[in-house]
């Protein structure tokens, strides 16, 4: 069953002790956009560097390049984010980016932002379960029993 309970507005996330982010709910629009950004990742330009990628390496460039993306979108505020010297940065893509090279960052914000996101979609992709046996004007698949 597909859940209508998709948030209407901004909300806040908190990502480690003193951070969190307020974002816009992931858009239908914002998700093709990521797909662009992975896209470009899976099928880039020159198919010899395709070819030689190691497919853990493509595939983890493309997980990484889909969490930016909708960050990017979807990070509208925050709260406890600072340069070097403590003062506090303003939300652009440069300091996103920066933000979501921190790994307990980026895992929070993947985590709580971005697979609930996904998983929405694999719910409507689900499908009924098959009936139990054959059809009726299918032949048998297997050989007698002994």
């Amino acid at each position: 069953m597909l859940k209508l309970d998709r948030q209407s507005g901004p909300f806040w996330l908190d990502l480690v002790p003193g951070v969190r982010v307020e974002v816009e709910p992931i858009s239908v629009a914002s998700m093709l956009i990521a797909r662009e950004a992975v896209a470009a990742i899976l099928a880039p330009g020159d198919e010899a560097e395709v070819d030689d990628a190691d497919p853990r390496e493509v595939n983890a460039r493309a997980s990484v390049a889909l969490v930016h993306a909708l960050c990017r979108r979807g990070i509208r505020r925050w709260e406890g984010v600072g340069d070097a010297d403590g003062n506090p940065v303003a939300v652009s893509t440069e300091t996103i980016d920066m933000l979501l090279d921190v790994w307990p960052v980026y895992d929070a914000l993947d985590g709580l932002y971005v697979t609930p996101a996904l998983r929405r979609g694999a719910e409507k992709n689900a499908s009924a379960s098959s009936p139990v046996g054959i059809s009726a004007a299918a032949p048998p698949t297997a050989p007698p029993a002994a």
